[in-house]
């Protein structure tokens, strides 16, 4: 019989409790870094509706409503989207405009509905589910908005970038480039 002190007796207990301490510490660090890595996420409740479609028409002369230099642009199939939900990014060839705050109350914007440092939106005529209170933009469902002529002029034959933004997760629901026609 071989007698064991008791110093000999606790010796295999030592490396399984730094293994456990070790595994705990582990535990822990990846559950934190988890935590941060998960709170740091864009707001996932703010996604981009689908539009499969949209077209448009740009008319140089005087059309329907709004006259001269009217934009129209038709969402033809995907998701419904509140019209107080949309932005529109204007891109023309020396200019450029964002309306925003939509829709308005009647057919005119305010000061507050633009982002026009190029004066290239008519304030005083949008339609379409953006007017007059406004509507969900579902299939069929058209916005409407006038160029100003005085501040970014487009003539027949050139062209310009239009995109209905999603504002709550910042996508681009449409981009359609038109060619002004007369």
């Amino acid at each position: 019989m071989v007698l064991q002190s008791p110093d000999q007796h606790c010796r295999g207990v030592s490396p399984v409790i730094g293994v456990v301490l070790m595994l705990s510490i582990t535990v822990l660090l990846a559950a934190t870094v988890g935590g941060v890595a998960l709170s740091a996420t864009p707001d996932l409740g703010h996604q981009t509706p689908t539009v499969a479609r949209s077209t448009g028409n740009f008319v140089t002369g005087p059309s329907g409503g709004c006259g001269a230099n009217t934009v129209t642009i038709r969402h033809a199939g995907g998701d419904p989207v509140p019209a107080d939900e949309l932005e529109i990014a204007v891109q023309l060839p020396d200019a450029q405009a964002r309306i925003t705050d939509l829709p308005v109350s009647g057919t005119a914007l305010s000061a507050s509905n633009t982002d026009d440092p190029d004066n290239a939106i008519y304030d005083y005529c949008v339609g379409g589910i953006v007017a007059n209170g406004g509507q969900r933009w579902s299939a069929g469902r058209a916005i409407t908005f006038q160029l100003n002529a005085g501040g970014g002029t487009v003539e027949p034959g050139d062209s310009i970038e239009v995109r209905v933004v999603h504002a709550p997760s910042n996508g681009v629901l449409a981009a359609v480039e038109l060619t002004a026609r007369r």
